[in-house]
């Protein structure tokens, strides 16, 4: 007996399965396996609205969508049409011992039937209502296009909680994005609106004689109308030092000589002791290693001198660079200074 209901349980939920037309199609659905379109479709209008960085930004567009319902397939049909002829042929055998089939002399037999017969008399009719009752109605699968911005288009921004006062706009690539402080600039930052811990933002607009709305609440501490300034910055020390350099003339012809003038500003307060410049040009023998003595400079007091280069007259013509290096006995810092000369033809 036991084994006999086994095999008989087992022959139901094969024959639900091969039939495909409860469990199996409508897994088959939630999948997208075996869908083709159904005869509509439809578009239906989003309105997005969302804060990021101090801002809200607004979407509208069109949202397409199309019903797939499940393809009815060839081997759908033949392995529907063989189990319904199986039914058929299981009920006729278990009425009619005799071979005559009438109502009035035979009576249906459920005992003597086989178990894989019995499995059929359930199985086939339990799926067909399982299909029709439970997967059928929820078989059509809803599919999303891609979405259609909605370009050029009137919309607007208010606060609903503040009398609705708000600023009217119009989209540009339909994602839209408004600075929190800008717009309540432009209402002109009300005094009931000042150091709000939370502020209902509203984005509404009208499609095809319908109106969408969607509110958003932002929270934090919402912008004030007077942005504290950036502290003032110290002033930058005055520099003890100042150093200005040049050529007298930056492009020279080779085998000409070049003439680098050179002051030095004693802005300090105390004397500048055993001042000198030194050159620094490995490439360029003719201008490496050149020392300019200043000797002592006393304060608030400038000295210009200038020191010679000699170049060769078959240089070719070339960029010459040159750092200019400066050193004192007493405490003293500055950067080195780069000059370039130019030999030409």
């Amino acid at each position: 007996m036991k084994q006999n209901l086994t095999v008989f349980t087992l022959m139901v939920v094969i024959l639900i399965n091969i039939t495909g037309c409860s469990v199996v199609r409508f897994a088959e659905t939630r999948m997208e396996y075996g869908l083709k379109l159904a005869n509509k479709t439809k578009r239906d209008f989003q309105l997005g609205f969302r804060e990021t960085d101090s801002s809200l930004i607004v979407t509208l567009a069109y949202q397409p969508y199309s019903i797939r319902k499940p393809r009815i397939t060839l081997t759908d049909l033949g392995v529907g049409l063989v189990s319904l002829g199986l039914l058929g042929k299981v009920l006729y055998d278990n009425w009619d011992h005799d071979y005559t089939f009438t109502f009035l002399d035979d009576t249906f037999d459920w005992y003597d039937s086989e178990p894989w017969e019995k499995a059929v008399m359930i199985g086939v009719p339990a799926d067909i209502l399982l299909y029709w009752a439970f997967a059928y109605p929820f078989d059509r699968k809803l599919v999303e296009d891609q979405k259609e911005p909605l370009t050029d288009h009137p919309y607007r921004i208010e606060l609903p909680d503040h009398g609705n006062i708000g600023i009217d706009y119009r989209t540009t690539t339909g994602t839209e994005r408004i600075e929190i402080r800008e717009f309540l600039s432009e209402l002109g930052y009300p005094p009931y609106l000042r150091n709000l811990e939370s502020l209902k933002f509203r984005a509404s607009t009208v499609v095809s004689e319908k109106q969408y709305r969607r509110n958003y609440t932002v929270s934090g501490i919402i912008p004030s109308p007077d942005p504290i300034p950036d502290p003032i910055p110290d002033p930058l020390p005055r520099p003890q030092v100042g150093i200005k350099t040049e050529w007298v003339e930056n492009r020279v012809r080779a085998g000409e000589k070049a003439i680098l003038k050179v002051t030095v500003k004693n802005a300090a307060q105390t004397m500048l002791r055993e001042f000198t410049m030194i050159t620094i040009s490995p490439n360029n023998p003719h201008f490496d290693n050149w020392k300019l003595k200043f000797g002592n400079i006393e304060p608030e007091t400038s000295e210009t001198k200038s020191l010679g280069f000699s170049t060769d007259s078959e240089m070719s013509p070339q960029n010459v660079s040159v750092h200019l290096r400066f050193e004192a006995a007493s405490d003293f810092t500055h950067p080195e200074i780069e000059k370039v000369l130019h030999i030409v033809e």
